[in-house]
C-alpha cells in the first residue's frame, strides 16, 4: 500500500510530544499535540489545518502560541480538538496578550471540546480580539471528532493520574490505488480529476454520474466512477495511525490501547523501556 499519511515526530523521539502528519494530495497537515514546534519549516506550518491536543501539560501545549504567531496575519482557520477544559485554556493563553492592533484580521481559531459524550464548540477571532464566542454543542458518544472525504479521526479517553488524556486514531476512509499503466493504456491524463474520482468512490454515492476525463491528446471524454474503478483503480482498507501518550499503566488503559491500536499501520506511543533495552530505546 502506498502511504497517504507522511508523519514525523517534530522534536524527535526524546523531545516534547508533537506528531506532524502530512496528508498526501490534500495540501494539509494534522498536528497531534504541540510541544516544541521550532523544527517545523514554514512550508510545514502553513499546511496545518487541525490540532489535536491530548491534554494540556506544558510539554504537550507549550508551543500553541507559536501557531498563533505564525498564522496571525493570514486568513488561516485553525481547528482545535481536545478534552474538557481546552476552550478555557486556549482562551487563557490568548488573553495573555494585547490585541488592540488586529481589528479586521481574518485569522480564526475554532475549538472543539470533547467530554466523552458531546462536543462543545466555540471560536476565537482575531477581528474580535480573540474573545470567546460560543457556537453550540453536538452529540458525539463514539469519539469520532472529525470526518473528511479522505479520513476520520477518533478520540479515546485514557486515565492520566487525576485527569483524562486523549489518544487519537487517524483512519483513511478507503485506500484507492491508481494504476499508472492503466492510465497510459486508456490514454487518460493525470490531474485534479483523479482526486474527484477518489472522493466519489470513498463516498459510495453518485457512482453512475459522469466525470469529465482529460485525455493525453488534449481531448475529453465522460466516464462514470464505476467504469473508471474497473479500468484504472483498486481499493482496499485504508491506512490507520494511532497516537497515544501519557497514560497511566493501569490494566484498563492497557486494554483500551490494545483495542484501539489493533491493525494499526503506525503506532506513535510514549512508553518506557526496561534497562536491558537501553540501546534499543
Amino acid at each position: 500500500m502506498r502511504s497517504v499519511f507522511f508523519s514525523h515526530l517534530v522534536d524527535g523521539p526524546a523531545g516534547d510530544p508533537a506528531l506532524y502528519i502530512r496528508v498526501a494530495h490534500r495540501r494539509e497537515a494534522i498536528l497531534f499535540d504541540c510541544g516544541s514546534l521550532a523544527r517545523l519549516a514554514p512550508r510545514e506550518m502553513t499546511k496545518i489545518r487541525y490540532l489535536f491536543v491530548s491534554h494540556t501539560h506544558v510539554d504537550h501545549f507549550v508551543d500553541f502560541d507559536r501557531l498563533v504567531r505564525f498564522f496571525l496575519y493570514t486568513d488561516h482557520h485553525l481547528t482545535v480538538f481536545g478534552p474538557t477544559g481546552i476552550a478555557e485554556q486556549v482562551g487563557n493563553r490568548l488573553a495573555g496578550y494585547t490585541w488592540n492592533l488586529v481589528d479586521g484580521y481574518p485569522f480564526t481559531i475554532t475549538v472543539n471540546e470533547w467530554n466523552g459524550s458531546n462536543i462543545d464548540t466555540c471560536r476565537f477571532r482575531a477581528r474580535n480580539e480573540f474573545r470567546l464566542e460560543e457556537i453550540g454543542s453536538t452529540v458525539c458518544s463514539d469519539g469520532r471528532l472529525l470526518t473528511t472525504p479522505t479520513y476520520q479521526i477518533t478520540a479515546t479517553a485514557l486515565a492520566h493520574g487525576s485527569i483524562t488524556s486523549l489518544a487519537f486514531t487517524l483512519q483513511e476512509v478507503l485506500h484507492i490505488a491508481i494504476h499508472k499503466d492503466a492510465l497510459e493504456l486508456h490514454g487518460y491524463q493525470t490531474g485534479a480529476w483523479l482526486t474527484t474520482f477518489k472522493e466519489t468512490l470513498r463516498s459510495g454515492m453518485n457512482l453512475e454520474k459522469n466525470l469529465v476525463v482529460p485525455l493525453s491528446n488534449g481531448a475529453f471524454i465522460e466516464k462514470t466512477a464505476a467504469e473508471l474503478a474497473g479500468e484504472i483503480a483498486h481499493s482496499e482498507p485504508g491506512m490507520k495511525v494511532c497516537y497515544v501518550t501519557d497514560a497511566s499503566p493501569s490494566e484498563q488503559n492497557l486494554q483500551t490501547i490494545e483495542e484501539m491500536s489493533g491493525n494499526a499501520d503506525l503506532l506513535a506511543i510514549e512508553a518506557p523501556f526496561a534497562h536491558i533495552d537501553l540501546e534499543r530505546a
